[in-house]
């Protein structure tokens, strides 16, 4: 049995479709219609615009539609880019700067780096062992204590080969591919009291002979007493010599005294060695027993400053003979002798230059002069006679016309070199005070330098004699490199960490056979007779 209301439903399932369709066919007929009607109008408009616009139209409408973007009636666009390349601007500029200060960060960072690393580098400097790195070398200073000197490097260094020194009986020698190319010398001077000079020329190639020495309290100049007795005894065995001086020097102009005084002092050696006979001014040292050929008002052991030369002095012999010494203030000097009734027996002048060139003017009973010029570095040797022909002489018996001579001239023998070095030698004075303590480096390296300076102008090699302490603490070593170095520095070999032409190694006074007394042996790397 069917109820009521399921049969209605039925009927309307069935009126459903059908109205649907019977719509959808109404609106499909509508929307033909309208897109008929539409194509039709849209023909119609443009064959009539066509038709009216003239050609000129066309082709400006078509200019513009090449030349024109869409960009280009985008105002809006226009400012929008403006404001992008502000922002652009302002980003490159913070961008920029962010890069500077990246930079300069990372520039401290490097910094920071470096400084650790110089920091690190001289902590190890401070905690290495300075014996051993290479940097350093130690200086025994003169009151016993030591320390350790950073090497300079900007000096040029000592390039000796340690291996390359060898020891034989003592002589320390320096040797390449078997054969020894250093020169072994002896330095000698009053306390050296035996030299047995034929032996010495086998055991030595050389000798540095001291001259004289300026007294560390007074400033005196102090003669060697032995000088010119060691210059004869180097030359008559044929040796090569240089010569030295201990200097107390406190100025440039003490230094240059004592630099006038050694090659016045050669001159006057140079006279003796060639005119045995001739007549070298003496002055009898009162505390030594003879005298000594030195330059006039130069007392051996009493040190006479030449600075007071200005003096007289007369002495009589036993045939009443009487001998006036007069020396200037140069140390030029005049000896004159007279008989017991005043009558002149001779004279004789001499007179040094201060680069040691002698000029000696004698003149005899009857007036005749002799002149003796020795210039004693380029080896010019003059002699010239002249003759009074006429005058008078008072003698004893009266008055005597002067005998007429003939000229001669003298030809001179013995002439020597000194090949090797003059030297100046400084140091303090153990367990005292000395002149020289109260002045800088500065000071004493401009003596040096004067000495030095003052013996080349006068032909001579110059040479700086000092210990190593000396050398590495109390000058300027910088500023003498081109000076020739002497190192007093005692043992098997060299610790001076720089360049240096000789080296005392030894002061025992045993070494040498020939010599007693006092004496150094000395090693040379430089053959100064060949050079």
């Amino acid at each position: 049995m069917k109820m009521r209301d399921d049969d209605d439903y039925g009927r309307a399932s069935l009126r459903m479709p059908t109205v649907i369709l019977a719509a959808s066919a109404a609106i499909f007929v509508v929307l033909a219609i309208v897109l008929l009607v539409n194509g039709s109008g849209k023909r119609n408009t443009v064959h009539t615009d066509i038709a009216a616009r003239p050609v000129e139209e066309e082709e400006t409408e078509v200019q513009q539609k090449d030349t024109l973007t869409a960009d280009d009636l985008n105002f809006w666009d226009m400012y929008q880019r403006e404001e992008d390349d502000t922002i652009l601007d302002q980003t490159m500029n913070e961008n920029a700067n962010r890069k500077s200060e990246l930079e300069e960060r990372e520039a401290d960072m490097r910094q920071a780096e470096l400084d650790a690393t110089d920091a690190s580098a001289a902590e190890e400097d401070e905690n290495a062992d300075p014996a051993a790195d290479g940097k350093h070398t130690l200086v025994k200073h003169i009151d016993g204590t030591t320390e350790w000197l950073t090497i300079n490097s900007s000096l040029q260094l000592n390039n000796y080969e340690n291996t390359s020194f060898q020891s034989k009986n003592g002589l320390v020698g320096y040797y390449s591919n078997g054969k020894q190319i250093s020169k072994t010398g002896a330095d000698i001077s009053q306390y050296t009291t035996a030299i047995d000079w034929t032996r010495l020329r086998t055991e030595a190639d050389f000798v540095m002979i001291r001259a004289g020495a300026r007294g560390y309290d007074s400033g005196k100049i102090i003669a060697d007493t032995k000088f010119i007795d060691n210059v004869k005894g180097a030359v008559g065995a044929g040796m090569p010599f240089g010569v030295y001086f201990s200097s107390q020097a406190i100025s440039e102009a003490e230094a240059i005294e004592e630099a006038t005084y050694v090659m016045t002092q050669l001159a006057y050696a140079q006279m003796s060695v060639e005119n045995p006979g001739a007549v070298i001014p003496t002055q009898t040292d009162s505390q030594t027993s003879g005298t000594n050929n030195t330059v006039p008002g130069v007392n051996a052991g009493t040190g006479i400053d030449p600075s007071r030369f200005n003096t007289t002095t007369t002495t009589k012999d036993a045939n009443g003979n009487t001998t006036v010494l007069e020396i200037d203030d140069k140390g030029n000097t005049t000896t004159t002798v007279t008989d017991s009734n005043g009558n002149v027996i001779s004279k004789t002048t001499v007179n040094t230059d201060p680069y040691g060139n002698v000029t000696t003017v004698k003149t005899d009973e009857y007036g005749n002069q002799t002149v003796d010029t020795i210039n004693i570095n380029n080896g010019n040797n003059t002699a010239n006679s002249q003759n009074n022909t006429s005058g008078t002489q008072n003698t004893a018996a009266g008055t005597q016309n002067t005998a007429q001579t003939t000229g001669t001239t003298t030809v001179n023998s013995g002439r020597f070199r000194v090949t090797y070095p003059v030297a100046i030698e400084m140091h303090q004075i153990p367990n005292a005070a000395s002149r020289i303590d109260s002045l800088n480096n500065s000071t004493r390296t401009q003596i040096l330098e004067a000495f030095c300076g003052a013996v080349e102008k006068g032909g001579y090699n110059s040479l700086i004699s000092a210990n190593k302490e000396f050398l590495l603490t109390k000058i300027n070593l910088a500023a003498v490199t081109d000076t020739e170095i002497w190192v007093n520095n005692e043992g098997n070999l060299p610790d001076y960490p720089y360049l240096m032409n000789m080296w005392k190694y030894n002061t025992g006074n045993t070494l040498l056979k020939s010599l007693t007394g006092e004496y150094g042996v000395d090693l040379s790397f430089i053959d100064y007779s060949v050079r």
